[in-house]
């Protein structure tokens, strides 16, 4: 007698389908994009880790399967830390390692057997895609499995109820169905019960998103944009010389006036410019940082602040700068070093003379601007940047709060009004709370009606697909919150989206160019999401651990085995 149900697979066959769960796991991302292969890439996993005759098999197979596949889709990191991707490879496949045992436990369970997997397997991968999505190492927000389904706008609009959670429940439940049926798990009422509410899910999921999917506006009427692709050839986080921020920056400026002249003889009245993330060079406008590098001689002192005015005064168009912000300096032995130093972006309007309000980024990039936990210990953070990514500063302090920028515009009709507009920076538009927050007030009112997103995505070298994986995790923003996004990113892809997660515009990635100027449509609808946020992944996890920590039930004695 046992406790659980236990076909006996050997590993050959573990190992099979371990293989096919992370071959087509690393197909449905880019740079790949075959996106229908997530409604069957869990399934092969199940299979594996419920059929497997020894834990241990399952684990073996799993970690060195999925370890590959995590590889080859975060290929960029080899060129920035040769230590870094197979670091990251064995952290993921642990993650999938972890769903599987977990898969493993509830789908073997007698307590569960009369349960479809199409039920079972949500819970349980989603449990874990919390875990690894909010939590563990401040949360790592990307590939997650609702997260492809984006390619038909239909099936994503389930995102504005609970998140793209509530978008990777139906992959999952296909998933089960599958999996049932090549286990022949359960009763055949149980697997056609499972069959039948996978079907039903999948109407109503496709009919819910026909209904939520607006038609795209030929003449929308709301503010006109442009963003700004600078194309950096190298991360200037890292290294960027006196001569390159002089080069680069008139080349940017350059080719923002010719963009506003360009409008302005179409009849184009552009009410909004954004740069990507830290463009403009220098230590930002804050008043006391530029003193004192004035008065100590230092470059570049007020330079670049007086010529981004400048250009925004002769264009007449109100601007968002990616820049570094420091507040102060403190002069020390060697010279004059940065007390603070923030991610920020600004914003200058023309004929502004005051210091501008600007937003410090608050959630820092995990392992690209700060050590998850290694943090409390300095010496031990620079020990392992040494190692593994020579080079790099984690010098950045999080910034305190949310700042909401305002912005005049004039509609169809000549009234003038104001535009909200959120702004945040590179990570960021992949992290759901936060935006959120940003959009939303805790009484449900719309603080935000806009979302603009200045990234740089030199890090990512050649690897074009990350940047269209980071396109397609910033569009769920979009739908959850009913907002259009502009997104204005060093080596792209810089893209409008309307609030139902389209791509309307978009640039060629690592070339520079103009994203506009687009009139974007906004939109006033109001989401559940603006409401319950991440709670629905929470509530997952915590029914997850419940399920794991049920004590199995004995299965029934069979009479004529006495």
């Amino acid at each position: 007698m046992t406790d659980e149900i236990a076909p006996a697979a050997g590993w050959r066959r573990v190992a099979f389908f371990s293989v096919l769960h992370a071959v087509c796991w690393t197909l449905s991302f880019p740079p790949f994009e075959l996106w229908f292969l997530a409604f069957v890439s869990i399934g092969p996993l199940a299979v594996a880790a419920v059929a497997a005759a020894r834990t241990r098999t399952v684990v073996v197979c799993v970690f060195l399967a999925s370890m590959l596949g995590w590889m080859v889709l975060n290929r960029w990191i080899g060129a920035i830390s040769g230590a870094g991707l197979p670091a990251i490879g064995a952290y993921l496949a642990s993650c999938t390692v972890l769903a599987a045992l977990c898969i493993r436990r509830v789908g073997r369970s007698v307590r569960f057997a009369r349960v479809p997997l199409a039920v079972l397997l949500p819970v349980a991968w989603l449990g874990v895609e919390h875990l690894r999505g909010h939590i563990v190492f401040d949360g790592y927000p990307w590939y997650l499995v609702g997260q492809p389904l984006i390619a038909w706008l239909p099936l994503a609009q389930v995102a504005d109820l609970a998140g793209v959670l509530a978008v990777g429940i139906l992959p999952l439940a296909v998933a089960g169905v599958l999996a049932d049926a090549l286990l022949g798990r359960g009763s055949a009422a149980s697997r056609r019960a499972g069959m039948l509410g996978t079907t039903v899910l999948g109407v109503l999921v496709v009919a819910y998103g026909m209904v939520r999917v607006r038609p795209m506006s030929t003449a929308p009427d709301g503010p006109v944009v442009t963003a700004i692709q600078t194309d950096v050839p190298q991360s200037n986080k890292v290294a960027w010389s006196l001569e390159q921020q002089q080069r680069d920056f008139v080349r940017f400026r350059d080719a923002t006036y010719a963009a506003a002249v360009e409008a302005a003889e179409a009849g184009i009245e552009v009410d909004l410019c954004v740069w990507p993330e830290t463009m403009l060079p220098g230590p930002g406008f804050e008043t006391a940082a530029l003193d004192t590098l004035e008065m100590a001689g230092y470059w570049p002192g007020r330079r670049f602040v007086a010529a981004a005015r400048d250009l925004v005064d002769a264009t007449g168009t109100p601007m968002l700068f990616g820049t570094s912000t420091v507040p102060t300096f403190a002069e020390e032995d060697d010279g004059l070093v940065a007390a603070s130093r923030y991610n920020s972006v600004v914003l200058v309007e023309p004929g502004q003379t005051s210091v501008p309000p600007r937003y410090d980024k608050v959630v820092l990039t995990p392992f690209g601007e700060t050590m998850p936990y290694i943090r409390a210990w300095p010496w031990l953070q620079d020990r392992m940047l040494a190692i593994g990514a020579r080079g790099m500063q984690f010098n950045l302090d999080a910034g305190e709060a949310i700042t909401r920028f305002e912005v005049d515009w004039t509609d169809a009709a000549g009234e003038s009004r104001r535009l909200a507009v959120a702004t945040p920076i590179c990570f960021e538009d992949t992290v759901p709370e936060l935006c959120r927050e940003m959009v939303w007030g805790d009484g449900g009112e719309k603080r935000a009606s806009l979302l603009v997103n200045a990234s740089n995505d030199g890090w990512f070298g050649d690897s074009d697909g990350i940047r269209r994986l980071h396109n397609q995790v910033a569009r769920f923003r979009s739908i959850e919150n009913r907002v259009p996004l502009i997104r204005a990113v060093n080596t792209g892809i810089s893209c409008l989206v309307d609030s139902s997660g389209r791509l309307v515009a978009q640039l060629p990635a690592r070339e520079a160019g103009v994203l506009g100027p687009r009139a974007i449509e906004l939109d006033d609808r109001v989401p559940i999401f603006a409401t319950v946020g991440v709670w629905p992944g929470r509530a997952v996890l915590v029914a997850l651990i419940v399920m794991l920590l049920l004590p199995s039930r004995r299965p029934p004695v069979d009479p004529s085995a006495a």
